[in-house]
């Protein structure tokens, strides 16, 4: 008898939501009731994952399209090497970060067209759509604050680096009006949030929506409520 598919389970959110931690919270809880589990980022945890990831990092001035391109390369090769195989087998996945930030981020935040942006990820997920998108939704001031504070660079989407201006903030005495060479405004990170919270009004049922700013705790009784849910609906199915 062929073994029942793992559930695929993604967290979203901008800079300094808690993403990871609550990522760690739920991969130990389905441990606990005796699932096999997988944690995964994106982009990462193929070693072309990681390479792509170590250059979107450390890029500067690059390309809007091209760093769309980059991060639909390292899904692609997430999901022929690691998820699909892992679902398949029975093993859920918790992926930090899939197609919905490149919708948010690259299409609402840079503006790159939609109807691109759906096609790529349509054939590059190839049928892997997430059981469960958990968004851990943030004002972008609370949350970079958050990241500045406790982060040291690596939030890959928004190009967050600690301690580095914004181009609303006041200018700094260099004459750069605050923006660093390939950062983001803070307008670009509300229109992530917006961008976000559309797509989580479009699709209700796979979305689960939740202010970051309540208590660790608290979010994480949410979201394994929710994926409790899911467990008991994928076994009587």
């Amino acid at each position: 008898m062929a073994s029942q598919r793992g559930l695929f389970i993604t967290f979203e959110g901008g800079e300094g939501s808690g993403k990871s931690t609550q990522v760690q919270l739920l991969k130990a809880r389905l441990e606990a009731a005796s699932r096999r589990v997988v944690q995964m980022r994106e982009p990462g945890a193929t070693p072309m994952g990681e390479e792509l990831r170590q250059l979107l990092l450390t890029s500067t001035n690059i390309a809007p399209r091209t760093e769309m391109l980059l991060f639909e390369a390292a899904r692609a090769e997430l999901v022929q090497k690691l998820i699909k195989p892992a679902l398949s087998g029975g093993i859920d996945v918790i992926c930090d970060r899939f197609i919905d930030s490149t919708t948010a981020y690259q299409g609402y935040g840079l503006g790159i067209e939609m109807d691109i942006i759906t096609h790529l990820n349509t054939h590059v997920i190839d049928g892997c759509l997430p059981d469960l998108t958990v968004l851990l939704d943030i004002d972008p001031e609370v949350g970079l604050a958050r990241a500045s504070e406790e982060a040291a660079g690596d939030a890959i989407e928004g190009h967050w680096q600690k301690g580095l201006a914004f181009e609303d903030e006041v200018p700094d005495a260099s004459g750069s009006g605050g923006k660093r060479q390939g950062g983001r405004d803070k307008a670009f990170h509300r229109r992530v949030r917006r961008g976000y919270l559309e797509l989580a009004k479009a699709e209700p049922q796979r979305f689960l929506v939740l202010d970051a700013t309540l208590p660790r705790d608290e979010l994480s009784q949410a979201i394994w409520e929710r994926t409790q849910a899911l467990i008991a609906s994928a076994s009587a199915g």
